[in-house]
């Protein structure tokens, strides 16, 4: 099973000799979740960057070893999971409290995010005077762009997030916009339809740094350099038997999972989207 590719089928797996007999991996609730989400201030600004409503964040641990050949049927014991459905239910519409289990999972279309960052100067650039996409601590403002589903871009940080055709767009690299410390970022940014965007950068990048750190675990290695254990997994579309895993396709829903082989933990950052109208 190449775990950077598409979703196979768990009797793909069978040839593999450490899937010769098949693991079911069970789930059980964390208690704390994701703390950097539940502070009042980041409350607050959940709450204005309209990502409260729709949103998922929760925590879990697993009871068995995990390879990377298993990782397509840990995806799909976890969807399936009855405690991961009842703890963690879809959006399934627009007004408030519109939660619902999947049902049976059957297909998981999902890709590998990076982390090999692990600093925040790696937004550095933001604030080189050569781009300008924030000065002095504010971001700077510009022509409204549209950038479909109804958002309007008006300053640069989002018109660098949003806009494929804009000189901005090229400050980070297709590959370091695979890095999850990145997509964290640009969701903060987005947010929802009735987003209410920041003038200044810090308090993205505040809640960025706190939410990466829940997020990932990290270790040092022989040479005593930190590096990210955690498998980091953007899902993208998943199945079921009564909802799908959004309730309408949006490039703004998001569905993260991150994964600590070692202590067996599994975090997991959802939203549903949806514009303005």
């Amino acid at each position: 099973v190449n775990i950077n590719g598409q979703s196979l089928p768990r009797s793909d797996m069978a040839g593999d000799a450490s899937a010769s007999v098949e693991t079911t991996f069970t789930f059980h609730v964390l208690p704390g979740s994701l703390k950097s989400l539940k502070e009042k201030k980041a409350q607050e600004l959940l709450s204005k960057w309209n990502l409260d409503v729709h949103m998922q964040a929760h925590s879990f641990r697993y009871d068995q070893h995990l390879t990377p050949p298993q990782l397509e049927a840990f995806l799909h014991d976890f969807f399936n999971d009855p405690t991961v459905q009842s703890t963690a239910p879809v959006c399934t519409g627009r007004q408030a409290g519109s939660w619902g289990p999947m049902g049976s999972v059957s297909s998981i279309k999902k890709e590998r995010m990076s982390t090999s960052v692990v600093r925040l100067d790696f937004f550095d650039r933001l604030e080189s005077e050569e781009i300008g996409i924030v000065r002095t601590g504010c971001i700077a403002k510009c022509l409204d762009v549209p950038c479909g589903e109804m958002v309007i871009a008006s300053d640069k940080l989002r018109v660098m997030l949003l806009d494929e055709a804009s000189e901005e767009w090229d400050v980070f690299s297709a590959q370091e916009r695979r890095e999850l410390i990145f997509h964290i970022l640009a969701r903060l940014a987005i947010g929802g339809g009735l987003n209410q965007y920041e003038d200044q950068i810090e308090p993205y990048l505040t809640m960025t740094k706190a939410l990466y750190k829940d997020l990932v675990a990290v270790q040092k290695d022989g040479a005593g350099q930190l590096h990210v254990r955690s498998i980091a997994l953007n899902v993208l579309e998943a199945s079921g038997s009564e909802s799908a895993l959004f309730p309408s396709a949006s490039k703004h829903n998001f569905c993260y999972l991150t994964i600590d082989p070692l202590q067996r933990h599994v975090r997991y950052w959802y939203s549903a989207y949806f514009s303005m109208m």
